[in-house]
């Protein structure tokens, strides 16, 4: 029985196939915000035929579309023109079809549910920080936890931060940075992300738009930093590098401040740590000297959750076994 799990997002659009025990996962760069007219044929070019495919999302919140509803209404639209009778996610953890749906918003940024559902079957409780390329989850879980089901009650309580592997604009993370022993403003400008830092500092895979328009070599990624000075890399080249470091330092920082207040207020410890930007967060459970596991280790699509959850609840709704996904 073959089983497809879909995770739409704005930027990125995750793919799980699950059959025979196995699993394979993809992720597909489709700007929805740019490209709404091109969505259903996108769609129909990544699906697979399949005896059950489920659906969350995240991508309603894209400023193509007046509100989450219509954007949620949308893309349901759309998954009804391409897809054998989906099921999509609802942010009380149950699966529907169309015709069931009473309120479009019970589908809107549901996707961490599906992360929950495998987390708490697999470990029982603890905190997932999953950190993607645009945001991170900082989810407790486990038997009387409380969970905030929309984006602005997560957001609010610190449960869903804007900061991510690639996508951030560095001027969300630090106002200032180090230069020649002073700390310096930087430009408000969309003119770099986290993904120049990290191609920088690691050779992150930058699998996303860049700001300028321009390549992604580290050189270019050098000049996207220099410019957020509004100088040239040949003025500050040799303090590009020190000022990548203070961003990470200052993104580990936001992103420990989150998990120590989800500690302390569910009164868990163990961090359960994935997503693409993983090591992100593992440094931020090694700054709080709490215990974590990396999912990575654990799972063979930590990076991709949501579709991996998504894939064994459905399994279980038909009365399959999911043979530890």
């Amino acid at each position: 029985m073959r089983i497809q799990t879909l995770d739409i997002g704005g930027a990125n659009t995750k793919k799980l196939l699950y059959e025979g025990g196995r699993t394979r996962s993809a992720s597909y760069y489709f700007p929805l915000w740019k490209k709404k007219e091109e969505f259903p044929r996108f769609l129909r070019d990544i699906s697979e035929e399949a005896y059950r495919t489920a659906v969350t999302m995240t991508a309603e919140l894209c400023d193509v579309f007046p509100s989450k509803k219509s954007g949620v209404e949308f893309i349901v639209s759309v998954c009804e023109e391409v897809l054998d009778a989906p099921l999509y996610l609802t942010t009380d953890q149950r699966l529907l079809e169309k015709d069931e749906i009473s309120d479009p918003s019970e589908l809107a940024a549901a996707n961490w549910q599906a992360s929950r559902y495998l987390l708490e079957k697999r470990f029982g409780e603890g905190i997932l920080v999953d950190v993607g390329s645009t945001t991170t989850d900082i989810l407790p879980f486990g038997e009387g936890t409380h969970c905030y089901r929309s984006d602005f009650e997560r957001l609010k309580n610190h449960q869903l931060l804007y900061t991510g592997l690639l996508r951030t604009p560095v001027n969300t993370i630090v106002s200032e940075v180090p230069v020649h022993g002073q700390m310096v403003p930087v430009s408000s400008e969309y003119f770099a992300i986290t993904a120049d830092v990290y191609n920088i500092l690691w050779g992150v895979d930058y699998s996303c738009e860049t700001p300028d328009g321009r390549g992604k070599t580290r050189e270019e990624s050098l000049n996207r930093i220099a410019r957020l000075l509004c100088a040239d890399k040949e003025e500050i080249e040799e303090e590009l590098p020190g000022i990548c470091a203070h961003v990470h330092r200052m993104q580990v920082e936001g992103i420990a401040e989150a998990v120590k207040r989800a500690a302390i207020s569910s009164k868990r410890k163990t961090l359960y740590v994935g997503g693409i930007g993983r090591r992100l967060g593992i440094e931020a459970a090694q700054s709080l000297d709490l215990p974590y596991v990396d999912l990575g280790a654990e799972l063979k699509d930590a990076w991709n959750l949501p579709c991996l959850g998504l894939a064994e609840m459905t399994l279980e709704l038909d009365g399959g076994e999911s043979h530890g996904l």
